[in-house]
């Protein structure tokens, strides 16, 4: 049986979930279709996702069609839940973006299509929604062929579009646009058809697979999931266009981490596409850069809807690992394939404070996040060694409220967060140095510390380096400096991560047998906050790489918003009825710019942002100091 891992992706509200369920419907893996807004969904499991009627977190299904077994990825249709988007997308060998008839391409319909492409991830369009009055396909067609790619085939004929009286039609196998469109992207064939050499049936169907797999041609399907109306033939689609691998166990293990979470019992499960050989019960596999090995002593895989128990999972499926504590998001098991991908994903730039209602909770708090942690390693949690705050580092407003629910729904914790606030950085202003020994009366410590710390260009990171001789200062003790200034550089003068310097050991003294590892863990902090008062810092401030896309008629308007939010336009094009902009923008100025633009352009306006890294603030580092 052929296996595709397949990703149903979409904006807000243009009815993915619908879909997904349709398609498990007509496939027989489920009795009746769950609905959106009556919260009975199969993939949409939170009561915040049936609430609000939008995906969060990423679930895995699986239906069998024509001799074929699609494990589908319902993956996220919110910003906030972008890095969840992108985890996703790397076990994929096939997509399908899902449109509204009526809304048409959105915001994140175009994010999510550009990192498709940059994924070369094949991918069909459905088209959602056609009952909805006021529906032009055309116009829509052409929306999609301007906004998001020319490369468009249209596999269907609509009639009835906009009311209850849909009909759909298939257009035979060559047809004249298929072969216009082929024309264009293949040039071998275009050659046949020059030097009019016969082409046959099964060359134009060759090159129409090819340039699908090639993710140059995306062809366009239509349908109303919630009346399952036009469902069946996107499954012949997928199972028919979409390239596809036979289930196999040859070659040498190897399977990704994509996702964790954890079932009714609160049990960790790992969810991992095989991307070579087998993963079987009772085997021990190695782990990609770890010393200790697993045993798999739990192996499931998900068949029909359900996980079921399984005594192997084959190359390209989805097995699920449970109770495997040491597995996190991004391992690889055994060993890594040239296949796997490569995906980098967004880094949260806000942050915001988080307590229980009942001061009891606080240590029941920390262990849930914790648990959260490792089910989205992006969601980064601390405690403020100063304040004894909680604090998680988020991507916007709707994961604050998910993390939330899901606190409240899981761990029956009552829980209220802070505004949200811009993540800084420090970065020395100047070359310091800074000992501190033995002798001194300040000193409670059996050891002597001296470091150097110089700046470094934007985006090097913290560099360490040792001038101490092994033969002088042992490992141990060498180790235990190296960890306490990685942890010491977490937070600077201002408050904030020191980045962007080098930080050399150039003095080491301890007394036999007196001193410890722990002497040096606990002296270099103090060593490394004298360091940077000396050289003081300078604050760092997130910058955005952004795509601004506006209505002719607000081009003014947009630049001089851009200049208030002291952004840098790098390129101005004009492209159709629309100008674009491109360039750098300070996270802080822009964060709330998208809903601006959509109140002056009508919904029009599409502001594109991704973090790119940091740079110097120039206002009054006063005002920015942690709280």
């Amino acid at each position: 049986m052929k296996i595709i891992n397949l990703g149903i992706l979409a904006h807000v509200d243009a009815g993915k979930t619908t879909v997904t369920e349709s398609l498990l419907y007509k496939s027989g893996a489920i009795r009746s279709a769950g609905r959106v807004d009556k919260g009975t969904t199969i993939t949409d499991s939170m009561s915040l996702e049936k609430q609000r009627g939008i995906t969060i977190r990423s679930a895995t299904i699986s239906f069998e069609w024509a001799d074929t077994k699609i494990n589908l990825i319902d993956t996220p249709g919110h910003m906030d839940f972008i890095a969840e988007v992108e985890r996703s997308l790397c076990v994929l060998d096939g997509a399908v973006l899902v449109i509204s008839a009526k809304e048409g391409v959105q915001v994140q319909t175009r994010i999510i299509f550009q990192t498709l492409q940059k994924l070369k991830i094949p991918t069909l369009i459905f088209v959602n929604k056609l009952d909805r009055i006021g529906v032009n396909l055309e116009e829509l067609y052409l929306q999609i062929r301007e906004q998001l790619t020319p490369a468009l085939l249209v596999m269907q004929s609509v009639s009835g579009a906009g009311s209850n009286d849909i009909s759909i039609t298939e257009h035979p196998g060559a047809s004249e646009e298929m072969v216009r469109v082929l024309l264009d992207l293949d040039e071998l064939l275009a050659e046949k058809y020059i030097m009019e050499q016969s082409i046959s049936e099964m060359d134009y169907r060759d090159s129409f697979l090819l340039n699908i797999a090639a993710c140059k041609l995306f062809p366009v399907f239509h349908g109303v999931a919630l009346q399952n109306i036009g469902v069946e033939q996107l499954m012949d689609a997928m199972a028919q266009y979409l390239p596809a691998g036979m289930a196999t166990d040859q070659g040498d293990s190897c399977a990704f981490v994509y996702k964790i979470d954890r079932d009714e019992q609160s049990h960790k499960r790992a969810f991992a596409r095989i991307f070579g050989g087998s993963i079987k019960i009772r085997d021990t596999v190695t782990i990609d850069g770890k010393e200790e090995g697993i045993k798999i002593k739990s192996l499931e895989t998900i068949r029909k809807g359900k996980i079921m128990p399984a005594e192997y999972v084959l190359n390209g499926d989805i097995a699920v690992l449970s109770n495997v504590q040491n597995l996190q998001i991004g391992d690889v098991i055994g060993v890594r394939s040239r296949n796997l991908p490569q995906v980098s994903l967004v880094r949260p730039s806000l942050q915001a404070s988080v307590q229980p209602l009942n001061p009891g909770d606080r240590s029941q708090l920390i262990q849930a996040l914790w648990e959260l942690t490792e089910e989205d390693p992006l969601l980064h949690c601390e405690i403020d060694k100063y304040t004894e705050e909680i604090k998680v580092r988020l991507f916007g407003e709707i994961q604050r409220e998910v993390i939330k629910d899901l606190l409240l729904e899981r761990y029956r914790l009552n829980v209220q967060f802070s505004e949200l606030i811009t993540i800084y950085k420090e970065r020395p202003k100047q070359a310091a140095e800074a000992t501190i020994h033995a002798q001194d009366s300040s000193n409670p410590y059996c050891a002597s510390v001296g470091l150097a710390i110089e700046p470094l260009p934007l985006g090097s990171g913290l560099v360490f380096e040792s001038k101490v001789s092994y033969g002088y200062l042992n490992k141990s003790f060498q180790g235990a400096v190296s960890d306490s200034v990685q942890k010491a550089c977490e937070e600077g003068l201002l408050g904030w991560e020191v980045t962007d310097l080098k930080v050399c050991f150039t003095y080491g003294f301890y007394f036999s047998p007196v001193s410890t590892p722990a002497d040096f863990r606990h002296l270099t902090p103090l060593v490394v906050e004298k360091a940077l008062r000396k050289a003081e810092t300078e604050l760092l401030e997130p910058f955005m790489e952004f795509e601004l896309c506006v209505p002719k008629e607000y081009s003014s308007k947009a630049m001089y918003d851009l200049q208030q939010m002291r952004a840098s336009v790098e390129r101005i094009e004009t492209k159709n009825s629309e100008t674009i902009l491109q360039g750098k923008i300070p996270g802080e100025t822009s964060k709330s710019y998208q809903i601006q633009l959509i109140s002056y352009t009508n919904g029009k306006g599409i502001f594109l942002t991704k973090l790119c890294g940091y740079d110097v603030y120039l206002g009054k580092p006063s005002e920015r100091i942690k709280k």
